[in-house]
Formats: C-alpha cells, structure tokens, sequence
C-alpha cells in the first residue's frame, strides 16, 4: 500500500509540475530494463533480483513483479533510477518455484514493457529405499541472459556442513544421492552455475532415511570340497538389518551368475551346501543380500572350489590345481594331504605359489597299502580377513596303485659290493609275501616272508656252490590279487 502511494505523489507531482508549465503530457514508456539474475538465499528464504538498467534517461524506479501465465503481478516500486537490485523478503520460493519479470517506470509515470523471465530454482528430494538412493529433482534455470554452465549438487549429513556431491550439464534437472545410510538425516541443495562466476541457488531440501540398514560388507569365507559337496561359508556386517540372500553361482568359464538359493535367515553367519555342483568341476559363487524390495544392496567377494587334476606318465605322478583366489589377504599356506591305504595324513607343504607338482612313482610306491592311492589340497587364508579364517578343500583326486613284479635271473653274491643279493623287485607293499629258494633237488635254501629280506648265496653251512638255483613266490598284492610267480637264478662268483 505504501509503494502505491508513492507511486501517486510521483504522479500527482508530475501531473502538476506539466500543467503548471503549460508543457505537453509525456506518453512515451522507458525502455524496459534487462533482469540479469536471480537467486534464492537459502538460510533466509529472501529471493535477490539482479538486473541491467533501462537505457532511457528519465527512469525514476522499477517495478517487481511475479510473472505467471505470462502476466505480471506487481509486488513492489523501486523508486531510485540509480537501482540495479532487489531483494524478495516475502518471497515463498523455499516452497515452490517463483518467476519474476520487472519494468521501468518513468517521471511521467509511463511504464516499460516487461523485462525478460526469470525463475528460481525449487528443489524436491524423495527417497527411494529399494535403490538405496535419494533422487533430488529440480526446475530448470531459465539461462538467459546470463548462460547456464552446469548444475552443482551439495549435500549435508545430520546438519554438517554442506559438500558437493555431483554435477550435471546444463540440460539436466536430477541427480542421484547414492549409498545412503538408514536414520541419516540429508539435506540436499542445487546451485545453477552461470558464465562469469554467478551462482544461483536452491531451497534447501531435506529427509531422513527410514529404511532397513544394509550391510557394508559381506566376506566369502571359503569354498571347500566336503563329503562330495561344495560347501560355503559367508560372514555378514553384523551392524546389517537385512535378512534375505541369494546365492549365485557360475561355471568357471561362464560370465553370468545365476542364484541357486534364495535364503531367509538373520544369522551373520550363512553357511550353505550346494547339493547340484560336480565337485570336478570348478564353479564362483557370491552371496547378494536384497532389501524389502528384493534389489541386491552387496555383493560378497567371490569364492571359487579348488579343481585337482592327477595324471601319470612316465613313472611320474603329475598333480594339478587351481589355487585359491579372491581371499582378501591371498593363501598363506597350502598342504598336500595323501591316502596310501591306511586314511590320510600330511604328505607335503606346499608353497602359495604352487599349483602344480611332480611326484616320482619310486618314491611313493613302497608307501601304497592299496588298490588305490589318492590325494587332496588344502589351501589357507592368510590372516586379517574380516569374517571366519577361511580353509578351501579340493576334490579328492586318485589312481591306482601300479602293482609290477621283476624277478633278476642272475647276481654275484662275491661282496665286491655289485649285485651281492637276490629278491624280487616289487612297485608296491604286499599284504602277504613268500619266497622260497631251493637247490634242484629241491632242498630249502633260503626263505623269507618278508619283502625286505634278500638271499646272500649262502645256506646254513655256508656259500652255495655257483650254479642254477629254483626260486618261487607267492605275493598278495594292494589290491587284493593273489600272483604266484617261479623262476631260475643263477649265482656266479668272480673268484
């Protein structure tokens, strides 16, 4: 009310100073200004208005408007022809979105057409708990004359200071806050950056997060080859709210995983058996926990079974693996563990580096108690993992005992140190041994049931005479075969 009744004293005062003087009436309205800029100030709510004076030399003020469907609705009268700002203490722009024009007005009292629109910038943030993000959204700034460069979004975490977040181009109006957390308090504010250094500002929106908390981190323990089973083992953030899984899984050669479980369980500790995996077959698997809304908020770091490949040739055992990979800290140690025929026991330290090794057959086939032999890895996580120390398992891997039987025909038992015994030569430990060493008239010379004793050449009264000898041998062999073998051997002495 009161800028209008300025705007009358203006008038009547003209109107007098024109009649008084006999002058003709001024019809002609100033050039309008050019509204340059235009912000909101968040802390207060007071929108300023930035704008380049009317060109025309009898300007005496400006005034404000709102400008809707293309109307201005005049809120105030800047009487100072001097004046190039303004600011809004009742503007509303914290709520909505508000757009300003303004005019001259001259000492005449004749009124410029409208300057050109401006707009602030209204701010709208909303939670999407299944994506775990907040989406803030915002109306375009309008970018003339003052061109726009770009958006800048910055956000504050229970009332702490405010940080930038993101950016955007010019041609975009949303931005994505991700990885919130459950009871935080965000406020979220859009700055419109302008050539030459102008910053216009949003209302400040703000919310706290009402969701279930998401764990940070979920540890694969281990994968490990137990009872003809994969199984796993996963640890959970205890600070976790979330309650349900899936467990994925892949052939080694694949590249997409697949659940094969969805599990339901508020244990930090999922231990799962996979009861379809071909345990000589290598898979990867990873544990996804899910919100409410079944989107996966973590995946787990993957955890892959250790696949043992046994070969023999060339009187060599060949034995290959996968070594674990994925640990957090890597292995620390791996062990091969062996089964001659009596269970298994340690049968070798294993460097981390290993995954391959050669065995000779010699030095192993006086161990075989069997039909078969066989083998496993035992890998170990090395320590500071976060979760259960982890121990990976392979698949059993094993082949048959090579039972062969070489009977010399002749030795030299005349202690020069060369070929002075006589016994079979065996590539395994009989479960049953006999030999016996007769003259041609089939007197008893020599005989053992023990595969460990060898024939001097001597009887009970001394050096047998050279000449031919009869032996016979009955040996049951690891697996179970019963081999009967005879045969000649001749003593030579050089003396």
């Amino acid at each position: 009310m009161a800028s209008l009744y300025k705007r009358l004293i203006i008038l009547l005062l003209v109107s007098s100073v024109i009649h008084t003087a006999g002058a003709q009436t001024d019809i002609n309205p100033p050039a309008p200004p050019v509204l340059r800029f235009l912000t909101l100030h968040p802390e207060t709510g007071y929108t300023e208005l930035q704008w380049i004076k009317s060109p025309s030399p009898d300007v005496a003020g400006y005034v404000i408007y709102y400008f809707n469907n293309n109307e201005g609705f005049a809120i105030d009268t800047v009487y100072n022809p001097n004046a190039t700002s303004y600011i809004n203490t009742g503007s509303a722009a914290r709520f909505r979105e508000e757009k300003y024009v303004i005019a001259a007005i001259d000492s005449s009292g004749n009124v410029s057409p409208l300057s050109n629109p401006l707009n602030t910038i209204y701010l709208t943030v909303t939670a999407d708990t299944c994506l775990g993000i907040i989406r803030a959204g915002w109306n375009q700034y309008t970018g003339s004359p003052v061109n726009l460069t770009g958006y800048t979004i910055a956000v504050s975490e229970n009332n702490g200071d405010f940080y930038e977040k993101g950016t955007v181009d010019p041609g975009k109006n949303s931005f994505s806050i991700e990885y919130i957390e459950p009871g935080v308090s965000y406020c979220a504010a859009v700055r419109a950056v302008l050539e030459g250094g102008l910053i216009s500002s949003s209302n400040v929106g703000c919310l706290t997060v009402d969701m279930l908390r998401n764990p940070s981190w979920i540890n694969a323990d281990f994968a490990t080859v137990e009872d003809g089973l994969i199984k796993l083992s996963f640890t959970v953030d205890p600070l976790s709210e979330s309650t349900k899984y899936n467990i994925e899984r892949k052939a080694a050669t694949d590249s997409v995983f697949r659940i094969i479980k969805t599990l339901t369980t508020s244990s930090k500790s999922i231990l799962y058996s996979d009861p379809e995996a071909d345990v000589t077959k290598r898979y990867i698997y990873r544990l996804a926990s899910l919100n409410s809304c079944g989107n996966v908020t973590k995946y787990s770091n993957p955890a892959s079974n250790i696949l043992a490949e046994l070969a023999y040739e060339n009187n060599k055992l060949i034995l290959k693996w996968n070594k674990y990979n994925r640990w957090t800290y890597g292995i620390s140690e791996q062990t091969l563990y062996a089964d001659f025929g009596n269970g298994y026991a340690g049968f070798m330290s294993l460097s981390p580096a290993d995954s391959v090794l050669e065995i000779p057959y010699k030095d192993i086939m006086y161990s075989i108690t069997g039909k078969n032999f066989c083998f496993y890895i035992s890998a170990i996580e090395a320590a500071g993992t976060t979760g259960l120390p982890g121990q990976s398992i392979s698949n059993v891997v094993c082949a048959e005992a090579d039972e062969k039987i070489f009977v010399p025909n002749t030795f030299t038992p005349d202690n020069d140190g060369k070929n002075d015994y006589f016994s079979p030569v065996l590539s395994f430990t009989p479960s049953s041994y006999k030999l016996l060493i007769t003259d041609r008239r089939n007197n008893i010379i020599f005989e053992s049931s023990n595969p460990g004793e060898q024939w001097d050449g001597r009887n009970r009264s001394g050096p047998v005479p050279n000449g031919v000898y009869l032996w016979y041998l009955s040996v049951k062999t690891p697996s179970g075969k019963d081999i009967r073998k005879s045969g000649t051997i001749t003593v030579i002495r050089n003396f």
